[in-house]
């Protein structure tokens, strides 16, 4: 079976209700398929405007697969909300359980996040990987760091947590992605569900941290806490950023959940306030007004804000071989609307963008391996998808 997928503009949402009859009418023919021929459900043939595609199931099991990373050997590092790590092998697809883990907060949004290796990992074998922290009942966003030793991590160390006065009983808006710039680590952390707290410079909720590998605090960071200490504070007014990359020019780039519309992607600039929720695109979910402005002076303005919400979580720039011409272009994750988007960016605008998988899952992240391959974290359930050889 083949399944065409349609170029969109700058409207993509406008027919979003024929789309989805459309969807669950490709879901059922997807099924009926697959029980004629006895074959995996997620086994199939994509067409896009530019290429052709085979989807293939890499790994099966997960409750919801939040993070993903490759190691040097080619093996898949997988974090589950639950509070687990996984390590996937790139040939047999054997799935071991990861232990030496610490306990998570896994509950509504809360639990083992992302995950990502040091750039000198050959050297050090160091994974590091955000997670909700637990102290009685109240949770907060931290993010640790160990060795990797096979399918063990040694020598843990929670390399920055928030003071604990600040952990609240809120199962919301943790974040977080993380990543690398040489030794520097970024990593964001939601605004918890208190969206004041993204404007209050002494309060790390609601903003897009950098630190040192071993966790402390660059001396050139932009802020300074109560005490005239630096802060970890990179840039603030982020309402709950689920994506961060890095393109081949070195900008870091975002993905941010808005309320009920108003998601964001933008670019990370030191220093800069991102505006939430002084202005936003968004309103609350019960309709009420959250901000009646989108611009303000000193607030940056995203690159591109989906409105209707399309609910945004990872992201990856696309550099490999194996989809060259979608070179450059940006891999966008969609949980609300369940599909994966190529955004096409000129000159740090957007110009376009194109559904370019549709598997009838939340979509929660996005990676690619060494060769070029793409792998999709699906959920619901949880799994891995590899997207690969091109069809001529």
């Amino acid at each position: 079976m083949t399944l065409e997928l349609r170029y969109i503009g700058c409207n993509v949402y406008k027919d979003w209700y024929f789309r989805q009859m459309i969807k669950y009418l490709t879901l059922l023919l997807f099924i009926t398929s697959a029980w004629s021929q006895n074959e995996d459900w997620d086994v199939d043939t994509v067409k896009t405007s530019l290429l052709s595609y085979k989807v293939e199931l890499f790994s099966s099991g997960y409750v919801i697969p939040w993070g993903m990373c490759f190691l040097p050997d080619g093996d898949l590092i997988v974090s589950d909300i639950v509070g687990k790590l996984y390590r996937v092998d790139k040939k047999s697809k054997e799935r071991m359980l990861i232990s030496g883990v610490p306990k998570v907060f896994s509950k509504g949004q809360g639990g083992m996040l992302d995950v990502e290796i040091h750039p000198k990992f050959e050297e050090n074998n160091l994974v590091y990987f955000s997670f909700s922290d637990l102290k009685g009942r109240r949770s907060f966003t931290a993010v640790a760091r160990a060795e990797l030793r096979s399918d063990s991590l040694v020598d843990l160390q929670i390399i920055y947590k928030a003071p604990e006065k600040l952990y609240t009983r809120s199962p919301y808006h943790f974040g977080s992605r993380i990543l690398f710039d040489n030794e520097f680590l970024y990593f964001s952390i939601g605004d918890r569900g208190e969206m004041n707290d993204a404007q209050d410079l002494s309060k790390p909720n609601g903003k897009i941290h950098r630190i040192l590998d071993n966790g402390e605090i660059p001396y050139d960071n932009p802020f300074s806490d109560n005490n005239n200490k630096k802060s970890s504070v990179w840039c603030l007014g982020n309402r709950n950023p689920q994506g961060l990359a890095m393109n081949i020019d070195g900008d870091i780039w975002e993905l941010e959940h808005g309320p009920k519309g108003g998601d964001e992607l933008n670019i990370i600039k030191k220093g800069h306030n991102y505006g939430w929720p002084v202005i936003t695109y968004g309103i609350n979910y019960d309709g009420r007004k959250i901000s009646d402005k989108t611009h303000m002076d000193g607030m940056e303005q995203p690159v591109w804000h989906w409105t209707p919400s399309i609910a945004v979580c990872g992201m990856k720039f696309y550099y490999g071989e194996t989809f060259g011409p979608w070179t450059g272009n940006i891999l966008v994750t969609s949980l609300k609307f369940e599909y994966l988007e190529r955004v096409i960016i000129d000159n740090d605008v957007r110009i376009g963008s194109e559904i370019i998988y549709e598997p009838g899952s939340r979509v929660r992240d996005v990676e690619v391996d060494s060769n070029g391959d793409i792998y999709v974290a699906l959920e619901n359930p949880g799994r891995i998808v590899r997207l690969t050889k091109i069809i001529k």
